[in-house]
């Protein structure tokens, strides 16, 4: 009886040892980390995200300080004055959507309106209002005013 037990502790010993080198070959795979590339042509494109996430989105949105910016525009000169003078608009845009309101607005053929913050500067194009409402408010509006030429300066 002691040979077959020896035998099996020389068949376990064996095992053990094959054993041994199927981890160190796992390790070695594991150790280089193959990396898959999925082109873009094979992505998943979303037509309407899942509930949970339209909520965290929302969530996320509302977090970020979207608001409704309060603007009276004042023409400047001869400039004709639209009625109502004052708006509300997502604080996100920018001060090129507002020129495009105007020059529709007030029809404009030139394509061409100058506006001003408080009668003192001109924005440029992609600063957002919010931004501009933060710094440049007066009675909780952001007063722009506008006009066809070049008013100051």
């Amino acid at each position: 009886m002691s040979m077959i037990q020896s035998d099996q502790d020389e068949s376990s010993d064996t095992s053990d040892a094959s054993e041994v080198s199927d981890t160190l070959e796992d390790k070695v795979i594991e150790d280089e980390k193959i990396e898959t590339r999925i082109p873009l042509s094979t992505s998943i494109v979303l037509e309407k995200l899942p509930d949970q996430k339209q909520v965290q989105l929302s969530r996320i949105t509302n977090e970020s300080g979207i608001f409704k910016v309060t603007i009276r525009f004042q023409p400047i000169g001869s400039t004709p004055s639209i009625n109502p003078r004052v708006f509300k608009i997502s604080s996100n845009q920018s001060i090129s959507t507002i020129s495009k309101f105007l020059i529709k607005r007030l029809k404009i053929k030139s394509n061409l309106i100058y506006l001003y913050i408080q009668n003192s500067f001109q924005p440029n194009p992609d600063e957002k209002l919010g931004d501009l409402y933060h710094l440049f408010k007066t009675n909780n509006e952001l007063i722009i005013n506008y006009c066809h030429s070049i008013a100051f300066g």
